[in-house]
């Protein structure tokens, strides 16, 4: 891809990537053997602290797998023996044909991002039902977002955080499962490595729970859960495919539940956005929103250069982009294209920008499904850079509701040259825009949208409950895009940056072991705040806030 990547740069990222993926697994490995060996020794508070760091390394640090039965069944074996036979877990009521009550657990909600946009625009749309909240770890000091607070308190809903109560992991997935002994339908919007699910709902056989749905909203990583979801809700055909073919999940329980988009309408024409935003009236404006991590640097050129010929050859356009952070140092391309460039970072007030926007372009190298679909229900045209092979679909974006309409191109030219061309031809700008905003309309928003839901609960509560799991590929494989992921997703940080994140939930004893033992080695001392037990902190922190 001439201009982003040598010839040879896939080459040497299958060579670099499977590699990684080798010391990734034995890392992995190492992790889950203390898991199982804690937990065979009955400190199950332990075991499920190094299984919840076993999965965040999995998905942060790829090792060649999309799940692993050997982590899930340590976290079940943990449920089982360490939740009580005699904890209050039966239903007050029988399960509903048409269910009513409707529990979300999300492992942290803020006000940025797709996930919790999903969470809230769920509870609006789906208006006829009763939906609360449980977040497992919502971060001390972090408000749920109004906009989601209210959408719970208007269905009678309610909102539980469970880090707020006194207690452990083991504790946290006991409260869990008595709050949802009264819900008809479970869903979980939890992080990757969320351990508190599973050992909620490990003794499903002794304590029936309700049906479980797990929203795939992270489906080209690694991720818990399979072991207990009666169903697998895909926002795509990629990741539907991806949860058949590597996790293993039945048919009957693969679902596909497009992403619920906003019904938008325009406050204003792009020309006063533009004038509100500062920008000149009648400029062309390239739009790009999504998380930082999003636009890593490829091979020293950022996701800004590769726009630079582009906006030196129509100097009337201009490159706006919201998320990236400091590390990205775009400074060459803005200089070059005299200041076309304009980074904003993360912010939840987007619209105006979507009005404002002639062009949308996405995320490379890892796309944005959300940020997409909420810029193309403002007809804004679709532009997505794909520069990968047919094995790695869930690089891509292949959202439902976008076949027809998003614009994929394969390499840098052909990129530069849909661009140009949307640039010069207004007249098939806009038309191309209009039919973006129609064919979302029609799988995203509103009651279409609710017609998928419903397929889904039907589905979850009459397929039988499921009760074992099933073969899965556990082993590293080395093609695509599992090769791709080490570099792409790439996080540094070693083992004792990943024990410190967890202090705050490990008992006191290995907190201080592991706290002496750090000392002796650095020379340096751990903060009080990761001395502290989570639950602490966060009731300090909310304290201090009000």
């Amino acid at each position: 891809m001439t201009g982003i990547m040598p010839d040879d740069t896939f080459s040497i990222w299958r060579e670099e990537g499977s590699r990684l993926i080798q010391q990734h697994h034995q890392e992995f490995s190492r992790l889950v053997t203390q898991a199982k060996d804690f937990t065979i020794l009955g400190k199950y508070d332990l075991a499920a602290v190094y299984g919840e760091m076993a999965a965040l390394y999995a998905a942060c640090q790829h090792c060649g797998f999309f799940v692993n039965t050997e982590l899930e069944e340590i976290l079940l074996s943990i449920g089982r023996k360490a939740i009580s036979t005699n904890t209050n877990l039966k239903r007050s009521q029988p399960l509903q044909e048409t269910p009513k009550y409707i529990l979300h657990v999300a492992s942290s909600v803020q006000s940025i991002g797709g996930l919790s946009r999903m969470i809230w625009r769920w509870i609006q749309q789906d208006s006829d039902r009763s939906h609360s909240l449980v977040l497992t770890r919502q971060p001390g000091g972090k408000d749920v977002p109004k906009i989601l607070r209210d959408s719970v308190i208007n269905s009678g809903g309610k909102i539980y955080k469970l880090n707020e109560t006194i207690g452990s992991l083991i504790a946290w997935a006991r409260r869990l499962r008595e709050i949802a002994a009264v819900a008809d339908l479970v869903i979980l919007h939890v992080y990757n490595h969320d351990v508190i699910p599973i050992i909620a709902f490990a003794n499903k056989e002794e304590h029936p729970s309700p049906p479980i749905i797990l929203l795939n909203h992270a489906d080209h990583l690694f991720w818990l859960g399979k072991s207990i979801s009666d169903i697998v809700a895909n926002l795509r055909e990629s990741g539907r495919c991806l949860s058949m073919e590597r996790r293993g999940i039945e048919v009957d329980r693969n679902l596909l539940l497009p992403i619920i988009i906003e019904p938008t309408q325009r406050s204003l024409p792009r020309s006063e956005a533009k004038k509100k935003l500062g920008l000149p009236e009648d400029s062309i404006v390239l739009l790009s929103i999504a998380r930082a991590l999003k636009y890593r640097t490829i091979n020293a050129t950022t996701f800004a250069d590769i726009h630079v010929p582009l906006l030196i050859q129509y100097p009337n356009t201009v490159l706006v982009v919201i998320g990236p952070d400091s590390r990205e140092n775009w400074a060459d391309a803005i200089y070059k294209t005299g200041g076309r460039v304009i980074v904003y970072p993360e912010r939840d007030d987007t619209a105006i920008f979507h009005q404002a926007a002639d062009i949308y372009v996405d995320s490379f190298p890892i796309n944005s499904t959300t940020s997409m679909l909420e810029a193309g229900s403002y007809g804004v045209p679709l532009v997505s850079l794909y520069p990968y092979s047919d094995a790695s679909k869930i690089l891509g974006a292949d959202m439902p509701g976008l076949t027809k309409s998003l614009i994929y191109v394969h390499n840098l030219r052909d990129y530069t040259a849909v661009l140009s061309r949307l640039v010069e031809d207004e007249k098939h700008r806009l038309s191309l825009g209009e039919a973006t905003s129609k064919e979302i309309a029609e799988v995203h928003w509103g009651e279409n949208w609710q017609c998928s839901l419903n397929e889904l609960y039907e589905r979850a509560i009459t397929t039988p409950r499921l009760t074992s799991i099933t073969e899965s590929t556990d082993q590293m494989f080395f093609g695509e895009p599992d090769v791709y992921l080490p570099i792409l997703n790439k996080y540094d940080f070693d083992m004792d940056s990943l024990m410190q994140a967890h202090l705050s939930i490990m008992p006191l004893e290995q907190k201080l072991s592991y706290s002496i033992k750090y000392m002796i080695k650095s020379g340096s001392r751990l903060s009080f705040k990761q001395l502290l037990p989570e639950w602490l902190s966060v009731r300090l922190l909310k304290l201090l806030m009000k």
